[in-house]
C-alpha cells in the first residue's frame, strides 16, 4: 500500500523539472547556469514566435528544431540573426515574411550567447556552443 507521501514524490519531481531546480534524484537539470539562463531567456524573448518546442509558427516564425542555421558548425549566421534581427528569411523552402526584432540593444552579449547555446543544444539540435566573446566580436563587427 502506497502512503500519501509516496504518491506525492512524482508530483514534486515534475514540479522540479518545470521550475528547473533538480531532478527527483537531486541531480541538476542543467549542465550549467548558462544553460538554465538560456532556457529562461528563450522562453521570455523567443518562445512566443519560435514556440516552446522550437517548432516555430508556420508562415510566421521558422522552426529552430532541426534548423540548418542552428546546427551549422559556424555560428555566425545564428549569432547575427539574434543580434541584428531579420526579415524575409527562408527556411526549409518556406519564406517567412515577418520580422524578427534585433536583440543587440535588449540583451547583453552573454545573454545572447546563453540563448543561442540553448537553441543549439535543445530539441535534438547539435550545434557547437557559442561564447559571449564570439557574440561580442560579431556585435563589434569583427565577425
Amino acid at each position: 500500500m502506497r502512503t500519501r507521501q509516496t504518491r506525492s514524490i512524482p508530483i514534486y519531481a515534475c514540479l522540479a523539472v518545470l521550475v528547473g531546480t533538480s531532478s527527483g534524484a537531486g541531480a541538476p537539470l542543467y549542465a550549467s547556469d548558462a544553460a538554465a539562463s538560456g532556457q529562461s531567456l528563450y522562453i521570455t524573448h523567443c518562445s512566443a514566435c519560435h514556440q516552446i518546442n522550437g517548432e516555430g509558427l508556420p508562415g510566421v516564425a521558422p522552426p529552430l528544431k532541426g534548423s540548418g542555421v542552428v546546427n551549422k558548425d559556424d555560428p555566425s549566421k545564428h549569432i547575427h540573426a539574434v543580434l541584428d534581427g531579420m526579415s524575409g528569411g527562408t527556411a526549409g523552402g518556406v519564406v517567412y515574411p515577418g520580422a524578427m526584432p534585433p536583440f543587440a540593444g535588449v540583451l547583453s552579449d552573454a545573454e545572447i550567447a546563453d540563448i543561442i547555446d540553448f537553441e543549439r543544444s535543445s530539441w535534438g539540435n547539435h550545434g557547437k556552443p557559442v561564447t559571449s566573446a564570439q557574440v561580442t566580436a560579431a556585435h563589434s563587427g569583427a565577425n
